[in-house]
């Protein structure tokens, strides 16, 4: 089962979340006690029970729009049969590892130099008072979650976000073109016959079967490409076969070795590894001379570029984000290994995720001034904590008359205003 792990943007917080389906439901939690230790460091339940319940009506909002009613209770299915446990329980437990993380995140967050700006602690602090005003009294009371359990769950997300650049800007940026070529072919698949197909044909007569036979279609489509300079092998395939269409695609030219452990299937990209193998041979532009045949079906095959420029910067980028990511995830494991954590099972157990204890998200869509406030966010970031450390560093020297308020200000510009028109 997947899980919605999207982060809770500032702007849309305060759309509430509304608890459903609670009737019968008379347990109560009590929100400050303590879920986990870290490092010495108390984090509450209702910290933990807040991101649950974001994170399940997220789930279950993207379930509702697949399913509809049809998943009311996949809460209480049983995600592991070996142990019992519950999708509600993986997933409220899954939520308890992320916190873990994210508390780690922020304990090392001065070796980065990574810290929140006074205009996102605002932003913060707002958000989370604005949830409070905007939900029932029986939904706060059951998240057991404080105004000040959802500034930390903002928080931290905050330092989530803001610490994986430094943590990772020391990762191998240099990728060579031999390991990352991307090859791009061209090809037109012809399903084989089934069992049931082959059974049928013992009853049509031998000029039907032709008509029928996947083979035969894989060759005429070839003989046409074959005979057509830069053919259009979609519509030639269409031509023969309504139900048939080509496709385009690429594949590493040079994979890295399986390692022991891994599967042997080289399908890299979905591309079949007869495919693969046959423009091994082909210049740019060329068609494969007779059908490939892997796994029952027939290819028709060209090969448009044995190196393309552009998928191979893309595929470089990507390694690069793939590195980046396992450094990451190297660093996190490195911490929680050398961490001391301490679960209190019977209090994360009071938190129960099940089909009678739903909560659905009531958000409003923000407002276009938010939404572009919001885009702005990420890039003024940086600018703001320069300033801050700029403005901190000047107000020591200057005078005690510097502290004056920004309506002070105002005040004494719109006097010289007017002493300027007299």
């Amino acid at each position: 089962m997947k899980y919605i792990k999207k982060k809770i943007a500032l702007g849309c917080l305060a759309g509430a979340l509304a608890a459903t389906g609670l009737t019968g439901c008379s347990d109560k939690m009590d929100g400050a006690s303590v879920a986990v230790t870290i490092n010495g460091e108390k984090a509450p339940l209702g910290v933990v029970s807040f991101m649950t319940r974001y994170q399940q009506a997220q789930t279950q909002a993207m379930y509702d729009m697949y399913f509809g009613g049809a998943n009311d209770g996949l809460w209480d299915q049983v995600a592991d049969e070996k142990t019992g446990e519950t999708y509600g329980e993986s997933a409220r437990d899954d939520v308890l590892e992320q916190i873990e993380t994210m508390y780690l995140l922020r304990e090392k967050a001065k070796d980065y130099d990574v810290k929140i700006t006074k205009k996102e602690q605002k932003k913060i602090t707002e958000a989370a008072k604005q949830f409070i005003e905007a939900n029932s009294a029986e939904t706060l009371e059951r998240l057991a979650a404080s105004q000040a359990d959802i500034e930390t769950v903002l928080e931290l997300q905050t330092y989530e976000k803001k610490m994986f650049d430094p943590m990772v800007a020391d990762v191998d940026d240099k990728v060579s073109d031999d390991e990352a070529q991307q090859t791009t072919v061209t090809y037109v698949r012809v399903e084989g016959e089934s069992e049931d197909e082959e059974q049928a044909e013992e009853i049509v007569s031998e000029d039907e079967q032709k008509k029928v036979d996947p083979k035969d279609k894989a060759q005429q489509i070839l003989d046409e490409v074959l005979a057509t300079a830069d053919a259009d092998m979609d519509a030639i395939a269409k031509d023969v076969d309504e139900s048939l269409s080509a496709t385009e695609t690429h594949f590493t030219a040079n994979p890295p070795e399986k390692k022991d452990d891994e599967d042997e299937d080289n399908n890299i990209g979905g591309v079949p590894q007869a495919v693969q193998d046959v423009v091994k041979d082909l210049a740019d532009g060329e068609v494969a001379g007779e059908l490939v045949e892997e796994d029952g079906a027939y290819y028709v095959v060209r090969l448009e570029k044995a190196f393309d420029e552009e998928a191979t910067e893309e595929e470089k980028d990507s390694i690069i984000e793939e590195r980046k990511q396992d450094m990451y995830d190297g660093i996190i494991e490195d911490w929680k290994e050398e961490a001391d954590i301490q679960v209190d099972k019977k209090v994360i157990k009071t938190l129960k995720v099940t089909a009678n204890r739903k909560f659905s998200l009531k958000q409003e869509e923000p407002k276009e001034e938010e939404t572009e406030e919001a885009a702005e966010e990420d890039a003024v970031s940086q600018n703001e904590e320069d300033g801050e450390a700029q403005e901190e560093s000047a107000g020591e020297e200057e005078a005690p008359d510097a502290e004056e308020s920004p309506d002070d200000a105002e005040e004494e510009s719109e006097a010289a205003e007017e002493d300027a028109e007299k």
